[in-house]
């Protein structure tokens, strides 16, 4: 609705449907480290845990707050505390999409290098 041209489809059918939990780990995370995303086994272990604090403000997020700083934002992002869905974990995601990075020790690639 905002961009009537936009091919993006709607999203909304994520609100009623609730986040898988118990693939977290054991599909999600197990591919992602396979393909060489480094998480540490604090990262692994707390991942369930952590995924559920960031989406309930009621929750204890002293642990994923110690783990990932400030920069985690902890709330209910689909305004429906009850549930955990694939819209709370989607608008987590694009809310902290580049800012744990730390640009002091990135270096971009030069341009005869990405040819």
């Amino acid at each position: 609705s905002v961009v009537p041209e936009s091919i993006m489809p709607p999203y909304a059918f994520l609100e009623g449907r609730e986040i898988g939990i118990k693939d977290v780990v054991d599909k999600h995370i197990v591919a992602q480290t396979r393909v060489g995303v480094p998480y540490t086994q604090a990262d692994i272990d707390n991942a369930k845990t952590d995924l559920m604090a960031q989406a309930d403000p009621n929750a204890d997020s002293e642990g994923l707050q110690a783990r990932y700083g400030g920069k985690v934002t902890v709330r209910d992002f689909d305004g429906d505390p009850s549930k955990v869905t694939e819209m709370d974990a989607l608008v987590a995601y694009l809310q902290v999409l580049g800012t744990m990075v730390d640009f002091k020790t990135y270096e971009p690639m030069k341009a005869e290098n990405l040819r």
